[in-house]
């Protein structure tokens, strides 16, 4: 692709401002949530850790994508940053999944289902790009 350094910027713009939601985002949610153990309406949601199989299902899912991405990220261009954008997605709701019980942790999916929809509309746009060059160039 000819605009290779506006591609980087636009990726990476996009990375950091994801990734600063989430932070940001995740830090007031923690900040927000009771401590305490109470039952009831108060106690629906609430900091805690819990550890289960579906968190061990999601950190291989992490682990498995994470390795595919390094092994190709120069070959990927421009689409290794969504996928990365995707990946952090699934930290998201990872984090959320075990550091928290309750409602809250629909937050961390729909985190993650926001970052899939970034991702993925980055993908389908870079992808039109290139097609739209390709198109360009076999008709010279």
């Amino acid at each position: 692709m000819k605009n290779k350094n506006i591609l980087k910027t636009i990726n990476w713009v996009a990375f950091a401002t994801i990734v600063l939601a989430g932070i940001v985002t995740a830090l007031i949610t923690l900040y927000d949530l009771n401590t305490q153990t109470i039952y009831g309406e108060e106690g629906q949601s609430r900091a805690g850790i819990r550890w289960g199989f579906l968190h061990t299902i999601i950190s291989v899912v992490i682990l498995f994508m994470s390795s595919f991405l390094a092994l190709g990220w120069k070959r990927l261009f421009p689409f290794n940053v969504p996928i990365a954008i995707i990946i952090a997605g699934f930290y998201y709701v990872l984090f959320f999944l075990t550091f928290t019980i309750g409602w809250v942790g629909f937050l961390g999916i729909f985190g993650f289902f926001i970052a899939f929809l970034i991702g993925v509309g980055l993908i389908v746009s870079y992808l039109v790009l290139y097609l739209l060059e390709r198109r360009k160039n076999t008709k010279k």
